[in-house]
C-alpha cells in the first residue's frame, strides 16, 4: 500500500468527478480519508461507508474551502479524528462563465478566480505547519492542463492563479519535507454512479476499456505523488491528455 496509515484531507470528494475517485484510491492505498463535502452528504456517507466495508478509516466533513472559517473548520474536525494531515488535496475551484472577454460579468471573473486560489491560501496556512514540524507532506492541487485550454477566460485566469500559487510554494515547502504538485487534466468526464467509480478504483472491466482520460487516472497520478515512491518529486505540473485513444488495429 502506497499511503499506508497517512491522513489524507480530500476537498470535495462527495461528487461524481475527480475527488470521490482520489478519496476511494488514497483508501485503496492505506491513506485514513476525508472526504469533504459542501451538500451531498447522502453521497460522501455512502462513499465513507464503502471505504469502512474494505476494513479502511474514513470520515465525512461538511465545510465550505471557499471560506477560511471553513478551512479550518476542516482540518480541525480532521486533527480531532485522526490527530494530524499528512495529505491535502484541493480540487474544487471556480465556476464555467464562457463570456467573451469584452463582455465579462467582473464580479463573476473575480469570484471565479477567489474560489481557485482561495482554497490553496487558506489550506496552505492550516496545514503547513504541521507538516513542516513532522518533516513530513503532501500538498496537491487540481488545475488546468498548461497548454490545451477550454475557451472560458476567466476559468482560465483562475486556474493559472493556482497553478502558481502552488508552484511559488515549492521551494520553502521541500525545505521542510513537503512536497507540493498540480495535476492538470483537460475536462475529465464524470462517472455517473459511486458503483462505477469503485469499479475503477479496483482496475475493473470499466477501467481497462476506457478511451479517455477518467477521473480514475487522477486519482492513481495523485496516489503515486503522495506515495514515498514520489518522494522527490515536486513542482510538478502533471498534464492529461482528454483525447479518446485511437484502437489498434
Amino acid at each position: 500500500m502506497m499511503c499506508k496509515d497517512k491522513v489524507a484531507l480530500v476537498t470535495g470528494a462527495a461528487g461524481s468527478g475527480m475527488g470521490r475517485s482520489i478519496a476511494l484510491t488514497l483508501a485503496r492505498e492505506g491513506a485514513k480519508v476525508v472526504v469533504n463535502y459542501r451538500r451531498s452528504e447522502e453521497s460522501a456517507k455512502a462513499i465513507v461507508n464503502y471505504i469502512r466495508s474494505c476494513k479502511g478509516e474514513a470520515i465525512t466533513v461538511r465545510a465550505d474551502i471557499f471560506t477560511a472559517d471553513g478551512c479550518q473548520e476542516l482540518v480541525d474536525a480532521t486533527i480531532e479524528r485522526f490527530s494530524q494531515v499528512d495529505i491535502c488535496i484541493v480540487g474544487p475551484g471556480g465556476g464555467w462563465h464562457p463570456e467573451p472577454i469584452d463582455r465579462l460579468d467582473k464580479n463573476g471573473v473575480l469570484e471565479d478566480i477567489n474560489h481557485e486560489v482561495a482554497p490553496i491560501f487558506y489550506m496552505m496556512s492550516s496545514v503547513l505547519p504541521s507538516m513542516y514540524n513532522r518533516k513530513w507532506g503532501r500538498l496537491i492541487g487540481i488545475a488546468l492542463h498548461p497548454t490545451k485550454l477550454p475557451p472560458v477566460y476567466s476559468y482560465n485566469v483562475g486556474k493559472a492563479a493556482r497553478t502558481q500559487a502552488l508552484l511559488l510554494a515549492q521551494d520553502q515547502a521541500w525545505k521542510n519535507g513537503v512536497t507540493v504538485n498540480v495535476v492538470a487534466p483537460g475536462p475529465v468526464p464524470e462517472i455517473i454512479s459511486l458503483e462505477e467509480a469503485i469499479e475503477q478504483c479496483n482496475h475493473g472491466l470499466s477501467w481497462q476499456k476506457r478511451s479517455t482520460c477518467s477521473p480514475q487516472d487522477i486519482a492513481e497520478s495523485v496516489a503515486f505523488l503522495c506515495s514515498e515512491t514520489g518522494r522527490f518529486i515536486t513542482g510538478c505540473v502533471l498534464p492529461f491528455s482528454n483525447r479518446n485513444l485511437v484502437s489498434p488495429d
